[in-house]
């Protein structure tokens, strides 16, 4: 029997734990004997009334201070969609000696890639929509969606359960406003800080392919890319991601 690994899930910019949808019970099922810990960055999901941090090490100290496998002192792996990669990212330069390997989904860093790479031109039009849309959860996360995911079908599938999620759970604009500045400022490493997998995709309309492309260029790492997904591979093509969680 394969050894017990403990995981670490991590979403992104303004997504809270329930916005993995149904992928987070699909990964629990496709490794069973592991252990899972799904946190929420502050200011996101059940922690949306906390004020989110502008500084991506201050998440690192944050989300420590979350997880059971640090207060144990056990080793784990992360898994981690853009922002929450970049949090990652951080968390191993460190912390070296606590993550075992890190997969980092559709991320982005500044100093490798131009702003227009890393929140792509098409989307400002509908950050205007989000902006407005504040108070109307409903339409914060279909506009979401669209943005993020290219499969309608797995936008319906997923639909129901995000939205409620998002009513319970709303993100601040503020949060919103001070997650994208922590990400803005934050430069990655020279070398990777660890064992880390790039996973990124030729369909992500919120972020270039390129950024993914582009750090995998400059850290000598070898990318596995989506062919179609969106942004929000976990959400599109969940099983594709599974696969690739080696």
């Amino acid at each position: 029997m394969a050894e017990s690994r403990n995981w670490i899930l991590l979403r992104g910019l303004a997504r809270g734990v329930g916005h993995w949808g149904s992928f987070a019970d699909k990964i629990q099922e496709h490794f069973p004997s592991d252990r899972f810990e799904f946190i929420d960055l502050p200011g996101n999901g059940t922690r949306h009334r906390e004020k989110s941090p502008t500084r991506i090490a201050d998440y690192v100290k944050d989300l420590r201070a979350q997880s059971q496998f640090v207060q144990k002192g056990e080793p784990f792996q992360i898994l981690s969609v853009s922002l929450g990669a970049m949090v990652t990212v951080e968390w191993m330069h460190e912390y070296p000696h606590e993550v075992q390997k890190a997969y980092l989904v559709c991320t982005s860093s500044s100093g490798v890639s131009p702003f227009y790479h890393r929140f792509q031109l098409t989307n400002y039009l509908r950050a205007v929509t989000l902006y407005k849309a504040q108070k109307n959860e409903t339409l914060w996360e279909q506009t979401v969606l669209e943005m993020v995911a290219n499969s309608h079908e797995r936008r319906e599938a997923e639909k129901p359960a995000l939205i409620s999620f998002t009513k319970e759970y709303p993100v601040s604009a503020e949060n919103v406003l001070r997650q994208m500045l922590a990400a803005s400022k934050y430069k990655f490493p020279q070398q990777p800080p660890g064992e880390i997998h790039l996973l990124g995709s030729y369909g992500d309309r919120l972020v270039s392919p390129q950024c993914t492309l582009k750090l995998a260029e400059k850290w000598g790492l070898k990318p596995t890319m989506h062919p179609w997904a969106g942004h929000d591979i976990p959400i599109d093509d969940p099983h594709w991601l599974l696969e690739h969680l080696l």
